[in-house]
């Protein structure tokens, strides 16, 4: 195996202008990060950035820090390329930018008021990569309540040569469902009739969390037009909005009774007054959401039989910043295996790439969580369908493990 870096560094000593181009028309050609074999299942995926920045950094899951925000990048003398390489399992779909002139390398990462300030004003200086036309829509500019944002700051998605086919986000060729944007006490609903829909017709109802990302960043209506009828029931989803920046977002998906009331007493039966749907619905939610979902199954299960968690955030608990119930990670697993057997289902989702403890969840990892409340859902009696998904904490990742479970929960 040959490192295309090391063979660009030796040509820049002698060329520097003519191997960067060489370099750049390479990472044209793969229309993206260079990948090269390792071995059968692993590849080494080098980022580069060609660009005359002070300073250059990766955001991606793939390092041998996961929950670092940032990874920066080594440049080559002589050069204004920047690269930096990790070795990762053949099969990943993640999201990944650049981060030019990075606030992170210096922030206290205990100070989550800080970060997420940081965060929001470091968007300006996160870039897709300008070679990859796979691009997502960027989450952080929905949770900062925008609809819009320049193609160059979108995600970029890297997607290595064993991975699924992701034909299910193609546009749709046939009869497509219909998006409605509702508003209940100040809040948008996005309701998604799919196609031939029926209004004599009674539907299986799903609640998903998160309702702003769910268009407009994971194609979550196409992936539906695509596989309704052939793998996945027709069914009406509501889409829940936030009606908040980051930090309402994160109080009320926190295992808020409240909101379990909201979508049980408030959401439900206002879809229902519109659709003839089932009388219990499925509640799904990715990251935070996740956990929210399975809370409000918890709460409520007279209206839930199902819980469809993508990523969940069921480390949480107690960080030590007082963001908890008690003393304790995983409070909502202890309560399911505290509470008796409930009338539910579960789709329990993780990416392989979501390993190590972060300052929101100290001695607590996203898979390690997920697998944890696998096994006391399963002891209690519970069906539960359980993945891990080639990826990370991204909708790269999401939008295909909810697919993955509406399959499993709503077979057609």
């Amino acid at each position: 195996m040959v490192d295309r870096l090391a063979e660009f560094a030796a040509d820049a000593e002698r060329d520097p202008v003519a191997a960067t181009e060489r370099l750049r028309a390479d990472l044209v050609g793969s229309g993206g990060p260079l990948v090269e074999r390792v071995d059968g299942g692993r590849v080494r995926v080098t980022f580069v950035w060609i660009g005359p920045e002070r300073q250059v950094s990766v955001r991606a899951q793939v390092f041998d820090d996961p929950n670092a925000l940032s990874h920066p990048m080594r440049r080559v003398p002589g050069t204004d390329v920047w690269h930096l390489a990790a070795v990762v399992p053949s099969d990943v779909v993640t999201c990944y930018q650049f981060l030019v002139d990075d606030p992170f390398p210096d922030a206290d990462r205990d100070d989550l008021a800080e970060l997420g300030r940081l965060m929001l004003a470091a968007r300006a200086r996160m870039f897709a990569d300008p070679v990859n036309p796979r691009r997502l829509f960027p989450q952080m500019a929905v949770v900062a309540g925008e609809r819009t944002a320049a193609p160059e700051h979108w995600d970029s998605v890297l997607v290595l040569p064993d991975a699924e086919p992701l034909d299910w986000f193609d546009t749709p060729e046939g009869e497509r469902g219909a998006l409605t944007e509702h508003r209940l006490d100040g809040r948008a609903v996005t309701v998604y009739t799919p196609p031939g829909y029926r209004p004599s017709e009674t539907y299986p109802l799903v609640v998903l969390l998160d309702g702003e990302c769910w268009p407009l960043v994971a194609d979550l209506p196409a992936a539906l037009d695509n596989l309704t009828g052939r793998e996945i029931a027709p069914a009406v989803v509501a889409m829940v909005h936030n009606t908040g920046g980051m930090a309402a977002r994160m109080a009320e998906l926190a295992c808020d009774p409240a909101f379990a009331t909201l979508l049980a007493d408030r959401v439900v039966p206002f879809v229902r007054s519109l659709h003839a749907v089932a009388d219990r619905a499925v509640v799904a939610g990715n990251s935070l959401g996740g956990l929210a979902a399975a809370h409000a199954a918890l709460t409520r299960p007279d209206v839930f039989e199902a819980v469809l968690s993508c990523s969940g955030s069921h480390w949480w608990g107690y960080d030590g910043t007082g963001w908890g119930k008690d003393s304790e990670p995983e409070w909502l697993t202890r309560q399911y295996a505290d509470a008796p057997l409930l009338p539910l289902r579960f789709w329990v989702d993780v990416g392989t790439l979501e390993t190590g403890s972060s300052p929101l969840s100290p001695g607590v990892d996203q898979r390690a969580a997920n697998r944890h409340l696998r096994t006391v859902l399963r002891a209690k009696g519970y069906p539960v369908d359980y993945h891990e998904a080639p990826g990370g904490h991204d909708f790269a990742t999401f939008r295909r493990s909810l697919v993955r479970g509406l399959r499993a929960l709503l077979p057609a």
